[in-house]
């Protein structure tokens, strides 16, 4: 028995290929390789492991950042389900729900009922020996709970229970994280429901297309309502725009919107299959921003993308580029990955949009990296951008350099800590290495531009000089019209001071 290995190059006859046919006998010891595992048909571009996976251990290990990834004051889905330290939260839970079944029985059967139905589903959002301990019923009473302690969470319905604002900074904290996780689609059906009931709308007497109009219309409130909760986070950029940069910005705009609405159909897909939870929603608005899509064909070719790059273009700091005149400014996009470069007469300047440093943003940029590394995503942007940044500090007068151009805003530690705090990030950290390749290129085309080097090497000393020689000369003019104006008022040497009188 063998079995034929057919080889045949793209632009060769199988009669002209020297390597037209082989054959593997049963006793060949490559034939284990031609056994049907399946694991030569997996999708490349295939996400790995559940959508909401555990982090990774290579994150975890690194001793300063262990704390990261684990739970302040909330825990959400099940891998920190049950944790003593969390009690609080999880009481707190139980009496907001207790207090919805009491107001509004109704919309607390249907919500609950609705996570009973997306119970199997939510499940294999999890890793599976996570979920094991939960019967059905369990499950679904934690999905449940979670699923509305976020929904009041987000529509800021708290204020009642008199949280301390650091146990407000601490649940925001930690519905970022990876592992603390509620499926999208569950999370955003009480949220239709919620919606739904808190309006008094009443869904059955409306047809099928005031259906649609109306479930979109909610969806993008709901997306609002999310999109108000991430602004609050200190690691969005604020949205800085001109009113000239509106104005240029209308057509496109208005184009933009016209054609989303044309291209809307029955068919089209809904919010709640486009995220995985809260930190992909996050990841999507935050970190891709419009470029998602184009991206997304990154994704798929990654391994033709990384061939291209012949040309390595190094990162400099932030000290190195200052001595050859590029100069640092925040940039107006909200997307804070969004960098671009822009040349100058004689420099140039790169646009970096702001960050806050508070003690949130460590936790929320090592998730997004492990989001990424768990989906196995070939763009890595998030993880790009904070290798980027780490390369522009390695230094403290790196990090005030920084903060005196507006880019980035410390609320805690010294610039010292900033810069180690970067350090910490990027451990074990590989970007994408076509990622900012653009600017890179844009970098070291100027830093290797020997006219402008010359230019600026020398501009200091030829400005000293020029201040200087000016300087004596226009103390030299000054002393000479001095005594000029004097000599004119005083009468000369050898002239008569007497009248014309005659004698």
């Amino acid at each position: 028995m063998s079995i034929a290995l057919n080889i045949e190059g793209p632009s060769h006859s199988s009669s002209h290929s020297p390597l037209h046919s082989a054959s593997l006998s049963t006793d060949s010891g490559l034939h284990f390789l031609m056994t049907d595992s399946g694991e030569h048909d997996e999708n490349p571009d295939q996400r790995i492991g559940p959508d909401i996976p555990r982090v990774p251990e290579e994150f975890r290990e690194i001793k300063e950042n262990m704390g990261c990834y684990e739970p302040k004051v909330v825990s959400i889905g099940p891998y920190h389900h049950g944790k003593k330290e969390l009690e609080k939260m999880q009481s707190l839970k139980t009496k907001i729900a207790r207090q919805l079944a009491k107001d509004s029985s109704g919309a607390a059967e249907e919500m609950y009922n609705k996570v009973k139905d997306l119970v199997s589903y939510a499940r294999q959002c999890y890793a599976e020996e996570s979920t094991r301990q939960f019967n059905d019923e369990k499950f679904t009473q934690m999905m449940f709970l979670d699923g509305y302690f976020i929904l009041q969470f987000l529509t800021d319905k708290l204020k009642n229970q008199k949280l301390r604002n650091e146990e407000v900074a601490s649940v925001t904290r930690d519905l970022l994280l990876l592992e603390n996780q509620l499926p999208f689609q569950v999370l955003i059906s009480l949220m239709r429901i919620h919606e739904r009931k808190g309006d008094n709308i009443a869904v059955e007497d409306k047809s099928s297309s005031r259906q649609k109009l109306s479930s979109e219309s909610e969806d993008k409130s709901l997306m609002k309502n999310i999109e108000h909760f991430f602004e609050d986070n200190g690691a969005i950029p604020p949205q800085r725009e001109s009113c000239w940069e509106k104005i240029s910005n209308f057509p496109s705009e208005l184009a933009r919107k016209l054609i989303s609405r044309r291209s809307k159909s029955p068919g089209s897909m809904a919010i709640d299959s486009d995220f995985d939870h809260l930190l992909g929603f996050f990841h999507f608005t935050y970190v891709y921003g419009k470029r998602h899509q184009k991206n997304k064909r990154h994704h798929r070719r990654g391994r033709r993308l990384y061939r291209e790059i012949t040309s390595w273009n190094r990162y400099y700091s932030v000290n190195e580029l200052k001595n050859v005149g590029i100069s640092f400014m925040p940039s107006n996009t909200r997307v804070f990955t969004d960098v671009k470069f822009k040349n100058t007469l004689l420099g140039g300047a790169l646009c970096i949009p702001q960050l806050s440093i508070e003690e949130e943003t460590k936790p929320l940029l090592l998730n997004l990296a492990a989001y990424e590394t768990c989906a196995g995503w070939y763009s890595a942007t998030c993880t790009s951008y904070v290798c980027f940044m780490r390369s522009l500090i390695d230094k403290p007068e790196e990090v005030k350099e920084l903060r005196s151009k507006g880019i980035l805003r410390t609320t805690i530690g010294s610039d010292d800590q900033i810069a180690q705090i970067f350090k910490e990030i990027t451990t074990n950290l590989v970007p994408n290495p076509s990622a900012y390749n653009e600017v890179k290129s844009s970098v070291e085309s100027h830093y290797r531009n020997s006219v402008k080097r010359w230019i600026l090497q020398y501009k200091d000393p030829i400005s000293t000089a020029v201040v200087k020689y000016s300087f004596i000369y226009g103390f030299g003019v000054s002393a000479i019209q001095a005594y000029l104006a004097e000599t004119k008022e005083k009468p000369g040497f050898g002239n008569c001071s007497c009248s014309n009188a005659t004698l």
